[in-house]
């Protein structure tokens, strides 16, 4: 089945590299190589404000739980927390030697966690952003992380680690050709999706038992990853948006338009709608509805 568009949102000068929908589904921020973020008002995508926010590229954006505020990670090594009402600036944290290319709260939203091309992890206090632990996973540089419900972290490089609570390591897999690029969690915890990139592979893992529970091959990269709200779907983004049945491996939908690579997905938390990043500059909405 292929679908279009419902929306494209068109702002950016260059590419978008990361989006993220609030915890109450009315607001969207992206953001990218022009080193703006940019909130958007959902589902109608009229563009509420625009900020020059970062030095750098912007290569991710998280909201805490409460979606009163989000933080954004760039290329200039910085990381910044910015108030949703008005998108003004709470905090600003450095401490990282490389690019920022990964950011995940805490299920509290008192902690963020951060990936660089430092080869670390950090984890700073939110919202004052003042860090508290530095993790040293020894895979190289940080290309993803998550965190699980039960507060689980997974960090992707060169390999895949999961650590627990306490920041000692449970699982790693290091059978990879170029890498993880993106990682999510389902809501409840129990999988933990991993997409490789240029391999075209989606890994999928049971968490309880800390077990591969199946590997997804396409035909087209991986470059990133998002569960729906109930966990039963898993979408992806490369040249064009999948949906697949995360029990199954189904590939069930097809979401073309993008005129050049998705780098980002994300789905709703009412699970009606998908939004995707493209490196042709624009954002795009799609219906997850029949």
């Amino acid at each position: 089945m292929n679908d279009t568009a419902i929306k494209t949102l068109e702002g950016h000068k260059d590419g978008v590299l990361a989006l993220a929908f609030s915890p109450c589904g009315k607001f969207l921020a992206t953001a990218g190589e022009d080193n703006t973020i940019r909130l958007w008002d959902i589902p109608d995508g009229i563009e509420i404000q625009a900020i020059e926010a970062h030095q750098g590229d912007i290569r991710a954006l998280a909201f805490n739980p409460e979606g009163d505020f989000f933080a954004s990670a760039s290329w200039d090594k910085t990381i910044k927390i910015w108030k949703t009402a008005d998108c003004s600036t709470i905090a600003e944290a450095g401490g990282h030697d490389g690019p920022v290319n990964a950011l995940a709260f805490s299920p509290d939203g008192k902690a963020l966690y951060s990936g660089s091309d430092d080869a670390t992890i950090k984890v700073f206090a939110c919202p004052g952003c003042s860090l508290k632990k530095t993790i040293n996973p020894g895979i190289g540089d940080i290309k993803a992380v998550a965190v699980s419900a039960g507060g689980l972290l997974a960090v992707g490089g060169s390999e895949l680690q999961i650590l627990d609570t306490c920041g000692d390591l449970v699982k790693d897999n290091d059978s990879y050709l170029y890498g993880i690029r993106c990682l999510a969690f389902s809501p409840d915890g129990r999988r933990l999706a991993a997409a490789t990139g240029m391999e075209k592979r989606l890994e999928l893992w049971d968490t309880e038992k800390m077990e591969e529970a199946g590997s997804i091959k396409d035909s087209d990269w991986v470059n990133c990853v998002a569960f729906t709200p109930d966990g039963k779907y898993a979408v992806t983004g490369g040249t064009a948006v999948k949906v697949w049945d995360a029990a199954t491996g189904a590939c069930l939908r097809t979401y073309e338009g993008h005129s050049d690579e998705i780098y980002s997905v994300d789905v709703s938390p009412d699970g009606k709608y998908i939004a995707s990043a493209s490196n042709d500059k624009t954002v795009k909405l799609w219906s997850l509805q029949p």
